[in-house]
């Protein structure tokens, strides 16, 4: 294993001055994990995976995801999309009525990706489960990083905007808060994105590159994935020299609703429809 590691660890340092944010994670996961042997199959110009922040107890089941992404990437046109679904999302779990996070809390990863696939009507086997104490400590290990909070944000957080250092709870924080935004979960998502955006600007810039494998040491043991190596290997070479600007940024939209005594957000069946048809028209069922 510690020779594998040496052998690719040039090679993603590397591929690193390209990578996008999805690339770097699933690298991470992959040379340092053991037991990624999912083979894919399928169309070989396209992959799709659920990404899911959960919170830090290093529990299968018991927590709640905090955030949910289904991320699509096509290696030949090198393109990302980024799909958010909101946390408070209303659906069917087991027979009763639920916020989609609460999928994690009942039946972890597994029961997750199966309200998933219900929920969107897709065909979907592949995740990277995300704790966000590894999001803390990765970012620790690089000395902190410089996000530009727009005026909105800054506002609802009470804070000025333009550039801050933030530390790793700092930006977790950031990517986590919610509260003080008129549409709630909706401008956390649009923050979550936004975050994304700047973090894979600010991984492949020259003075940080020698501080990424500090970082995806103190990420290895925490991150959970099911995809191969072989399979990353060949999206992070498919995806060098990617311009940003190839990331698109997707959400489903809704309205909140209440539903005994409790609040909800309700998906609007054509946004489902439309997100099915355009971005996931080859996982529909």
């Amino acid at each position: 294993m510690r020779e594998s590691f040496k052998r690719f660890l040039k090679s993603i340092i590397i591929f690193l001055m390209f990578v996008v944010l999805f690339s770097a994670i699933i690298l991470v996961i992959n040379f340092f994990r053991k037991d990624s042997t999912t083979n894919l199959a399928g169309n070989d110009d396209e992959f799709l995976f659920l990404l899911a922040g959960v919170d830090s107890t290093g529990e299968e089941t018991g927590t709640r995801s905090d955030t949910l992404m289904l991320i699509k990437a096509n290696t030949d046109k090198k393109t990302l999309d980024l799909i958010s679904i909101p946390r408070d999302t209303m659906v069917d779990i087991n027979g009763s009525t639920e916020k989609i996070n609460a999928a994690h809390s009942y039946g972890g990863i597994d029961l997750t990706m199966q309200t998933v696939r219900d929920f969107m009507g897709i065909n979907l086997t592949y995740y990277v489960v995300i704790p966000f104490e590894a999001v803390v400590e990765g970012i620790d290990a690089i000395g902190g990083i410089d996000i530009d909070v727009d005026s909105q944000v800054a506002e609802a957080m009470d804070i000025s905007p333009g550039l801050h250092h933030f530390k790793g709870q700092e930006a977790l924080n950031y990517v986590r808060f919610r509260k003080g935004y008129a549409n709630a979960d909706l401008g956390r998502i649009s923050t979550q994105q936004n975050f994304i955006m700047q973090f894979v600007e600010e991984m492949t810039k020259a003075k940080n590159l020698p501080k990424l494998p500090i970082a995806f040491l103190a990420m290895q043991d925490k991150i959970k994935t099911n995809i191969n190596t072989a399979k990353l290997t060949k999206l992070a070479m498919a995806f060098r020299g990617m311009d940003k600007s190839n990331i698109n940024q997707v959400r489903l939209d809704g309205h909140e609703v209440d539903y005994d005594g409790i609040s909800y957000f309700e998906v609007y069946d054509e946004s489902i429809n439309e997100i099915r048809s355009s971005y996931l028209k080859n996982y529909a069922y």
